[in-house]
């Protein structure tokens, strides 16, 4: 018994004596082996916070097809906590040789040039001299100043001499985007897969370059309204330091909207950016990486623009001018220049097609060689002429009058005024008329674009009085767009002597402002919104582009724009009533009859038009027209001007296409109407 009990002891002794051998091997192994180790990363871990961009929200049309919308792209960064500053040139070469071989660009926008002898770009004043200030040196510095001050500031002297100037923008573009522990630097955007393979291979030795996947803009047709959708950059300067600093959620090197609906609606399209944590040792191992705070996706807008419209309308009134251009080079007559062809929903003042001419591509927009030239395009075809371009209304301006008239008791519809082809009110001012007319009243008049009779009118209203009207209806006033538009002007007294050097407003004046001509100007998206309110018997709604705000995934309405009525004309409804009655019977009679007859003579639906011929600054007459329809209850409201075209007759083919290109959309069954995201 007592030798099994002795067995038993020394039994458990051993297995005691192995257990702690394997623990003192352990705790050796821990303390001495890894010790240092351990001990680094106990003591000099370190937790790095960086941003992780949100999708920008995408932009659509009407029936939630996509004009601008993103696609996952490799952007290549540089971050500041990882990337030790004495090896910061040498990671920078290597980038470069990688970008070099495989045909990439890189983050420099230095207005200086990449080769000897250097220049500045001389588009860019204000950046050079942010460029010389930064730099700290004197505004007249010379380029090769600027660059041997930027060798200097950025230790380039031991770079090879090929990589010199690279290096020097890229620090410089660093600097400028404030790179820090908390900025990293995108060097390289949207680069190949073979350039991300290669800095994969090579990633320890390129200690603080990173690849991450984020969501760039994408067009589907870059072509389709540059001119609307607006384009994005990254905030400048004097963004920074007036709009954007110190706002949540903004870097120095975001991405922000430029111009058009990009910026007018940045803050519903921006998004909120995450958060990611990093965690590394003091020698730089990384030991985990954690997504700490999601990415929210910006918002998705909605346009009121039926995209396919949108396209045949800019086809559409290509068309046209490049055929008007070609007769009249047969006819060795100058030809016409740009034009504009806006459409309007009538019900809801929505913006269903903005199409100018010349355009242009956002792409190619987007490259330095592209935009320049495209600024240097005596066409002007970064100029949004269907919102900006001013021009004569011409004898459109005539329905306004006629309405006046009409509504005041000035005229009725049985009133006739006997046209002999000139105007004798005076015996020391007498303007002709087109044609000897014979008697007019106000419905044949606007059939005829009667002169005589709208001196006569416009004499006894007064020019305070047709003005007012036309103003109510849409002229020489903002239509309520969200992105930028010219507000025109009215002729007056005041304006005419403000602006009209050794010349007084005369009696004569009055009379030919009132067949819209004289300091009337109006846009284009003007004319469409006054035959909008034509349409709508007075009442002016307010002309918008965006139709709603959904959240990123579409599947949640934020925001509804609703018909608004903006301003309406004074007088009862009875008098609107026999007022537009018998306007639209003189618009319809002029499509059926009159100065449109060739191309809405016959048409299928009944459409109420005016056309106007006005002389522009060169001398040449601008062709402008306004139309809507069917007038038996109107869905369309258009207002076209093409430069130098001559007379407006010739724009009723747009007319007449435009609604062929409607109801043969509007008869279609598409996929998304199907699908349940129609939106209306």
């Amino acid at each position: 018994m007592k030798d099994h009990l002795k067995h038993r002891a020394v039994a458990l002794l051993l297995a005691l004596t192995f257990v702690f051998g394997i623990f003192s091997l352990k705790l050796f192994q821990l303390q001495v082996v890894d010790g240092e180790e351990y001990y680094d990363k106990a003591t000099s871990t370190t937790l790095i916070t960086l941003p992780v961009t949100a999708a920008r929200g995408e932009i659509v049309d009407r029936y939630g097809r996509p004009i601008a919308t993103n696609r996952q792209a490799y952007n290549v960064r540089l971050v500041k906590a990882m990337l030790p500053d004495e090896t910061l040139n040498e990671t920078l070469v290597a980038l470069i040789q990688i970008f070099t071989a495989n045909g990439e660009s890189w983050n420099d926008a230095a207005p200086l040039s990449t080769t000897a002898p250097y220049t500045f770009d001389t588009e860019r004043e204000s950046a050079v001299a942010k460029m010389k200030e930064k730099l700290g040196l004197a505004q007249y510095a010379t380029p090769q100043n600027v660059y041997d001050q930027m060798v200097k500031r950025y230790e380039l002297e031991t770079v090879p001499a090929e990589y010199q100037r690279a290096l020097a923008g890229l620090r410089y573009q660093m600097e400028y985007e404030e790179y820090g522990l908390v900025t990293p630097f995108v060097i390289a955007s949207d680069v190949s897969i073979r350039t991300v393979s290669q800095i994969k291979e090579h990633n320890l030795d390129l200690p603080g370059v990173d690849i991450v996947e984020e969501a760039i803009r994408s067009y589907p047709d870059p072509a389709l309204m540059p001119h609307i959708l607006g384009s994005i950059g990254k905030i400048d300067a004097e963004e920074w330091k007036n709009l954007y600093k110190g706002q949540t959620g903004y870097k120095m090197n975001d991405l922000v909207g430029k111009s058009g609906i990009e910026k007018a609606y940045e803050k519903q399209l921006k998004g909120i950016d995450g958060k990611m944590t990093i965690e590394r040792t003091k020698s730089g191992q990384i030991l985990s990486t954690n997504i700490v705070e999601e990415a929210q996706p910006g918002d998705t807008v909605v346009l009121t623009i039926d995209k396919n419209l949108q396209a045949a309308a800019q086809k559409i009134l290509e068309n046209q001018i490049v055929e008007l251009q070609k007769r009249a080079e047969a006819n060795r007559e100058p030809g016409p220049g740009g034009g504009a062809l806006v459409v309007i929903d009538v019900k809801t003042g929505g913006v269903l097609a903005a199409a100018t001419y010349p355009s242009y591509d956002i792409t190619t927009y987007k490259t330095a060689a592209g935009y320049a030239q495209y600024a240097s395009d005596e066409t002007l075809p970064l100029f949004n002429r269907a919102f900006n371009g001013l021009y004569r209304p011409g004898s459109t301006f005539k329905v306004a009058v006629a309405t006046d008239g009409l509504m005041t008791g000035t005229v009725d519809a049985n009133y006739t005024l006997r046209c002999g082809g000139v105007y004798t009110f005076w015996s020391d001012y007498q303007p002709k008329c087109t044609h000897v007319h014979g008697n007019e009243n106000a419905a044949t008049a606007l059939r005829d674009s009667c002169n005589i009779y709208f001196y006569d009118l416009g004499r006894r209203l007064g020019v305070e009085s047709f003005n007012s009207v036309a103003e109510t209806l849409g002229f020489g006033a903002k239509t309520g767009l969200e992105i930028s538009e010219a507000a025109g002007n009215l002729s007056t007294e005041e304006y005419f002597n403000a602006n009209h050097k050794n010349e007084r407003w005369q009696k004569g004046n009055v009379i030919q402002a009132a067949i819209g001509q004289m300091d009337t100007q109006v846009t284009p998206v003007q004319l469409a919104t006054y035959a909008c309110s034509l349409a709508n018997k007075g009442d002016r709604l307010r002309t918008h582009l965006v139709d709603g705000i959904r959240t990123y995934n579409f599947d949640e309405l934020l925001q509804k724009t609703e018909p608004e009525i903006v301003a309406k004309l004074d007088a009862n409804q009875a008098t609107l009533d026999a007022t537009f009655a018998t306007v639209e019977e003189g618009m319809l009679m002029a499509s059926r009859t009159g100065t449109a007859t060739q191309f809405l003579g016959n048409y299928v639906y009944n459409i109420a038009s005016k056309t106007g011929t006005s002389q522009n600054a060169k001398g040449f007459y601008d062709a402008t027209i306004v139309a809507y329809g069917p007038t038996e209850e109107p869905e369309l409201a258009i207002g076209a001007v093409v430069e130098s075209a001559g007379n407006g007759y010739q724009l009723a083919r747009m007319v007449r296409d435009i609604f062929d290109e409607y109801y043969a959309g509007k008869n279609q069954n598409t996929e998304i109407a199907s699908a349940g995201m129609l939106l209306g």
